[in-house]
Formats: structure tokens, sequence, C-alpha cells
């Protein structure tokens, strides 16, 4: 597997390249589980081939800065990376380090960053896209987000947002995605 030149960042092949990095290192047996308890929550990685097909369809190079809340392994960025600027805001040392070498190895720090913080803490209305793999009721980020007019991506069907307007529900075989705006 070659890392992506980062002047290639475009398309499929560039997508490919990123969907078999997440995929092998899911695979590889010496990488942790899909699946973790961190000292935030619980973690479990995105599918990288849904998250592709999902950002395509909500057009996310349209937005100028994507925001994923709880980046885990840097799956969603590191995808959201081959369309716009993304940062990825963790809590867990462990996957954020993991995160910022997948990035690397795949030639994506130019357009993608993480920070090792609690993303509650952090400026997160700045970004047009913010995107989340609940673990539990978002409603911290929505109080967090008070007035804010952006989009919220929300991965999965569980714990959907109580004051965010519903645009579109996005399917994939089992998975989904729900498009959110701000108000």
């Amino acid at each position: 597997m070659n890392p992506i030149p980062s002047s290639e960042v475009r398309g499929e092949e560039a997508a490919a390249g990123v969907i078999d990095y997440f995929r092998n290192r899911l695979e590889d047996c010496s990488q942790a589980s899909p699946y973790r308890r961190t000292a935030s929550g619980a973690w479990a990685a995105s599918r990288p081939e849904y998250l592709f097909s999902f950002f395509k369809m909500v057009n996310l190079s349209g937005f100028g800065l994507f925001i994923d809340l709880g980046a885990g392994d840097g799956v969603a960025c590191c995808v959201a990376g081959l369309f716009t600027r993304a940062l990825g805001i963790e809590s867990d040392p462990l996957l954020a380090a993991g995160a910022g070498r997948a990035a690397r190895h795949l030639h994506l720090q130019d357009r993608v960053g993480f920070i090792c913080a609690d993303f509650l803490a952090q400026s997160i209305g700045k970004a047009d896209c913010l995107y989340v793999y609940p673990d539990k009721p978002i409603y911290a980020i929505e109080n967090a987000l008070e007035g804010w007019g952006g989009t919220l991506l929300v991965y999965g069907p569980h714990f959907p947002p109580k004051r965010f307007s519903l645009k579109k529900k996005l399917r994939l075989d089992m998975e989904t995605m729900s498009v959110y705006s701000g108000r």
C-alpha cells in the first residue's frame, strides 16, 4: 500500500488508499479492537468506505472546516481530508497519537490535524461542519453549540440531537448518517 501524495488528495484512487489503510489496521491482529472504553466513553471504529460515500452525498467539499468530535483512530478525519480541511479532537492519548500517525502515513497532514483534548473545552463552533459517532446522548454538544448555524453529521442510528433540525437521513446497507442543521 502506497501513501497518497498530498498533491493528489482527490478522487476514488485517493479514497481507496485511505479505505485500505484503515481496513488493514482493523484486520491486523496486533491492532486494538474496533471497540474500546476510554476515559470519556466508548470508542467504536467507523467504516471508511461508508464514510467516503456519505461525505460525497453531503458534498463535504462545500465546507471550510470539518471537526470530528471524538476522533478515535482518525478514520473520519482522514476520509474527510479528501474533501476539505479536517480536525479531529480526541481525549484518549493513544487514539489521538494513532490518528496523527495515520494522517502522516497517508500524507494528509497538510489537510488533516488532531489534538488530544476534551472537545467541549475547544472552540468547536468555528467549524461549519461537525461530525460525531455518539456513544451517549449529545446534550452537552447541543448546549455548546447554542446559536451555531452549521451542519452536524451524526453517524449511526443512536442518540439523535433534540435541538437541531433533521435535513436528511442517509442509509447505505445497515449504516446510517443523519444530517442536521444548527439554528
